[in-house]
C-alpha cells in the first residue's frame, strides 16, 4: 500500500498535488468532482486551491475538455439523448450554460432518431427494421427507457411508429401530457 493511501490519512501539499495527479491518471475528473477529492484528504484546506491552480495552469484540468469528452463518448458509444447527457454534466459539477453549450456542439450533426435507433438495437439485440412489437407494456417500458436515455418525446414516438402497428395507442402517447418534454 502506498504511505499516503491509508484510510484518512490527511495529505501535505506536495503528496496532495501527487494525489491529484494520481486521480487524474486514472480518469478525467471535473474541477468539481476532483476538488471534493482533495478537501477529504487535505492537511490544510487552502493547500487543495493551490493544488487545483497548479492543474489548471499545467493544463490538466478543463472541465470543457471534459464535458466535450464526456459528451462525444455518451453519444458515440452510448447512443444517449442530449438531456440526459447534459444533466450527466451537471452532477459532475459542470456549470449550466457550459454543459448546454458543450452538448449542443457535440450533437450539432447528430440524427437523434438515429441515436434512438441505435440505443433500440442495444435493447432489442436486433435492428429496428425486423423488430415488431405490438404489446402496450413493452412499448410503454421502451419509451420510458428512451426517456431516461434523453431523447425527446416526439422523436421517441416516431421512433416506437417503426416498431408498432398500434397507431392508435401510440397518437395516445404522443398527445398524453405526461410524455411531453
Amino acid at each position: 500500500m502506498r504511505p499516503d493511501a491509508a484510510a484518512g490519512k490527511k495529505l501535505a501539499p506536495a503528496a496532495l498535488y501527487e494525489f491529484a495527479v494520481r486521480a487524474l491518471s486514472r480518469r478525467a475528473h471535473t474541477a468539481a468532482e476532483l476538488e471534493r477529492k482533495l478537501r477529504s484528504r487535505a492537511a490544510r484546506p487552502e493547500s487543495v486551491d493551490e493544488v487545483l491552480g497548479r492543474l489548471r495552469e499545467r493544463g490538466w484540468l478543463d472541465d470543457e475538455r471534459t464535458a466535450e469528452s464526456h459528451s462525444y463518448y455518451r453519444r458515440e458509444y452510448d447512443s444517449l439523448g442530449r438531456r440526459r447527457v447534459v444533466g450527466e454534466l451537471r452532477r459532475r459539477g459542470i456549470e449550466r450554460a457550459t454543459a448546454e453549450r458543450i452538448v449542443e456542439q457535440t450533437y450539432a450533426e447528430s440524427d437523434e432518431l438515429e441515436l434512438i435507433r441505435r440505443f433500440l438495437r442495444r435493447k432489442l439485440g436486433r435492428p429496428v427494421g425486423e423488430a415488431r412489437i405490438d404489446d402496450r407494456k413493452e412499448l410503454g417500458r421502451l419509451y420510458r427507457s428512451l426517456a431516461r436515455a434523453g431523447f425527446s418525446a416526439v422523436k421517441i414516438v416516431e421512433a416506437l411508429g417503426q416498431l408498432s402497428t398500434d397507431a392508435e395507442w401510440l397518437e395516445a402517447m404522443a398527445a398524453d401530457e405526461d410524455y411531453e418534454e
